[in-house]
């Protein structure tokens, strides 16, 4: 009995933080899925595509042998335009991208902003002329937080009370996010109250006070848990003591979950140093390129995504055409993008100097001289590779590019390397460290494991409502403590005031 008296003492001890760390948890957590159930949706949720048409690309050689053009270029790729496609040059990851019109070879005037409004136009279904706003955002704020990942994005605003704003992403022509006034609002609220944002500036601080909360709730949620198997079963005449009970028996596990694996996300985010994923390849050198084109021949008409000059085996220039999938293939609703398919179909390899077409060359052996070239791993630290075309855990919706090839490096820290086939980047890289952390995080605070029985909207509906139980848990709780406190303040009550907690643990 006396055991029980301690775990009983602790738990209303513990109580009011308790209490004060589930309101404002629960609540922003809500908000969380609201942003997805009632937020904006694109009208479109693959980037578009084009056909390529040999009288288009005549002069397509002398523009990529132009050396003041691509000078220290990292990334050379053909892409689709508003009117026609376009030759788009990246020469860091920061700057805005340069387009060439490849009739003229002409430089687009403005021309990432104007890409990014017609990629607006193109995932909003609207026309643009009621573009209100456009600007390049290099950094993160409540409307476009930093688990996008994709820097820079021009921000695109239309007009209209809501205040619809896309985030473009030209580089991969992605929809990096897209919002309105409402999802802003619940974006700035679980940031404030979810994870602290108002301590940013004081890392410690945030973590300080954000890891003793946690504490305590995972104290609470293991103190109750000790007091459902300890007391005995018996009728409580009391009801809000009975449903505390009985929710108890339903909430103990959920709220140790949360609770343990976001302090074990704090810890990871403030203490462990991250490892920078995204990187863009080194500037190539393109001299004596062919116009031979009767490559496309074997297009047969496809449409594709994009055409790369990358480098391939022995550093020679070498065209990667990305080969757009069926129009069936289109994720259609919001769900199946988190998912994540695949945006090409497979790929053609071209000698860019012979217009031969290497077909002995394949993304997997691009992937690992990419590997190597950009992350300086040596042939032998390969332990595997394999093509990912779903979001998961290891590789999450974050990065908002499919497909990409997983490189496994046998070193201390078992690291693994995603690679971008289509532009030649490094799209992310993660320790065990990393990986044992985002797996917490998704099974025990995400529910992720139950997205393939339930659906996305399904475990969403989940969480809410456990949410709400945890609520309403928490509030017959603080009513039972206020209730106590005010019969032990009470002169009258002094002679039982002491046995409360005896009587209670009875029950």
């Amino acid at each position: 009995m006396n055991l029980k008296k301690q775990w009983l003492g602790w738990h209303n001890k513990l109580g009011w933080w308790a209490l004060a760390g589930i309101l404002v948890w629960a609540i922003s957590g809500i908000s969380h899925p609201m942003m997805a159930w009632f937020g904006p949706s694109a009208a479109k949720f693959f980037p578009p595509s084009v056909s390529l048409d040999a009288s288009k690309l005549g002069a397509l050689p002398s523009l990529l042998a132009d050396g003041d053009k691509l000078r220290d270029a990292r990334v050379v790729k053909l892409v689709p335009g508003e009117a026609a496609p376009l030759l788009q040059v990246t020469h860091s990851e920061t700057a805005p991208r340069r387009y060439y019109q490849l009739d003229s070879g002409r430089e687009v005037t403005d021309g990432d902003a104007q890409q990014a409004r017609w990629l607006a136009t193109y995932y909003s279904g609207r026309p643009a002329d009621q573009i209100a706003e456009l600007q390049l955002q290099t950094g993160f704020d409540n409307a476009y937080p930093s688990v996008n990942r994709l820097l820079p994005v021009y921000r695109v605003r239309f007009a209209g009370d809501e205040a619809l704003t896309l985030f473009i992403h030209t580089e991969t022509a992605a929809l990096a996010s897209i919002t309105d006034r409402s999802k802003t609002l619940l974006q700035g609220v679980f940031r404030q109250l979810h994870t602290f944002a108002w301590l940013d500036d004081l890392e410690y601080g945030r973590l300080i006070l954000i890891g003793l909360l946690m504490l305590t709730l995972s104290a609470f949620a293991a103190t109750g848990l000790a007091l459902v198997f300890a007391l005995k079963h018996r009728k409580i005449n009391d009801g809000k003591r009975r449903y505390h009970r009985l929710l108890g028996y339903v909430l103990w596990l959920p709220l140790l979950g949360w609770s343990t694996s976001g302090f074990y996300h704090l810890l990871q985010s403030s203490l462990v140093a991250p490892v920078h994923g995204l990187r863009l390849g080194n500037a190539g050198e393109f001299q004596g390129l062919t116009g031979d084109y009767r490559w496309l021949e074997h297009l047969e008409g496809r449409a594709i995504n994009s055409l790369s000059l990358i480098r391939g085996a022995e550093d020679l220039p070498v065209y990667r055409v990305s080969l757009a999938p069926a129009e069936g293939a289109a994720p259609r609703s919001r769900n199946q993008r988190f998912d994540g398919r695949p945006s090409e179909a497979g790929a053609l390899f071209v000698d860019a100097r012979s217009g031969q077409l290497l077909t002995e060359f394949d993304d997997q052996q691009q992937a690992q001289r990419l590997a190597a070239r950009l992350a300086g791993v040596a042939p032998g630290q390969i332990a595997g590779t394999r093509l990912v075309t779903r979001y998961s855990p290891a590789y999450d919706f974050r990065n908002k590019r499919l497909p990409v090839w997983q490189i496994d490096v046998a070193d201390a820290d078992h690291t693994v390397l995603f690679v971008d086939p289509v532009s030649g980047v490094l799209v992310d890289r993660t320790r065990r460290v990393d990986r044992a952390e985002r797996l917490s995080f998704s099974l025990l605070h995400k529910w992720n494991h139950l997205t393939p029985f339930t659906g996305r909207q399904g475990r969403d509906g989940l969480i809410v409502f456990t949410l709400l139980l945890l609520l309403a848990g928490a509030v017959l709780g603080g009513v039972m403590l206020a209730k106590r406190k005010k019969r032990r303040s009470s002169p009258a009550a002094d002679g039982g005031a002491a046995g409360s907690i005896g009587s209670a643990a009875t029950q």
